[in-house]
């Protein structure tokens, strides 16, 4: 039993091995993990499955940020094609993005969350008091998925006040968009905001999640007025408030490094980009329901260029 789960099998406990002796699982196996997505993490745990005769009906338990959530749920969805997930999110990041969705990834060198698949957990538990003991860093990650959520769909998330009903409701948020659109076939991909430029941002350089959707979003935001969808006040509000993350793009900076990692984004089409965009807080453009916009390198010069020239 796990909570309110009955548990007929096994228990696999696989954690991110910096914080594995902290919880208490009652399970059969424990495995620690390096905090790192990759196929090699991915294989070695699938390996330790076969080692200790784990079937269908063996449950794994995810206990992690972000990147544990990931990683584990992409092991449960293909390991003799699926076994019963349950998720322990650790981070703010894990809590208000990566535990609700059903997305589950491993990343490769050419971008991030590029092998995956859908694959819901059965079970998301989530305890708030852990969040008390974050540093800062770790705080600012998971506040860049709630103001994005305040961009795209909320606009009272849209502040760094971030109490747990706050956090409860950044969570409902995503929930509800996932339950419209739980395969991603046009609103869903709202959530994607400040991720094309994020992930280009994040793969080149390898800095953290939230501070590289954190400058994706600002660097999609002045997109989108650049383009003429939003207005120039609606922009300064948002400059104003991510002056808190203090962002500065990463040393070495490159912009043909970023571009080319932007090239993989599961968006793309026909060789084209597709960004999401935004026309004033709290709405995502519908763009006759793909919600995303085909934008060329050439249109992007304009946002790297202003990047560029406040953000070094």
């Amino acid at each position: 039993m796990l909570g309110k789960i009955e548990i007929p099998g096994k228990v696999v406990v696989i954690a991110d091995e910096a914080i594995a002796g902290r919880y208490r699982v009652k399970c059969d196996l424990t495995i620690s993990i390096p905090n790192q997505k990759t196929k090699e993490n991915y294989e070695w745990i699938i390996e330790q499955l076969f080692l200790h005769d784990c079937d269908r009906y063996t449950t794994l338990v995810a206990i992690g940020g972000g990147t544990i959530c990931d990683l584990v749920g992409y092991v449960a969805a293909t390991f003799m094609r699926g076994l019963p997930l349950v998720l322990i999110p650790t981070t703010l990041l894990a809590i208000v993005d990566a535990s609700i969705g059903g997305k589950t990834a491993i990343d490769t060198p050419h971008g991030k969350n590029l092998i995956g698949s859908l694959y819901f957990p059965k079970k998301v538990i989530a305890d708030l008091d852990v969040l008390k003991t974050l540093p800062k860093c770790e705080f600012l990650n998971g506040m860049a998925e709630i103001l994005k959520m305040g961009l795209i769909h909320d606009p009272s998330l849209f502040t760094m006040e971030c109490g747990d009903e706050q956090i409860v409701k950044a969570m409902l948020a995503k929930r509800k968009v996932v339950e419209e659109d739980p395969e991603e076939k046009g609103f869903r991909r709202i959530l994607n905001f400040g991720h094309t430029i994020g992930h280009g941002i994040e793969k080149a350089n390898e800095i953290p999640h939230g501070r590289a959707v954190a400058m994706g979003s600002l660097a999609e935001s002045y997109l989108s007025m650049q383009l003429g969808f939003l207005n120039e006040k609606e922009f300064e509000k948002i400059q104003i408030l991510y002056q808190q993350f203090q962002l500065k793009l990463p040393t070495p900076y490159s912009r043909e490094q970023i571009l080319k990692k932007m090239g993989h984004d599961k968006k793309k089409k026909e060789g084209t980009l597709r960004i999401v965009l935004i026309d004033q807080i709290g709405h995502a453009l519908p763009f006759q329901g793909n919600y995303c916009y085909p934008v060329s390198e050439k249109q992007l010069e304009g946002t790297f260029d202003w990047l560029e020239k406040h953000y070094v």
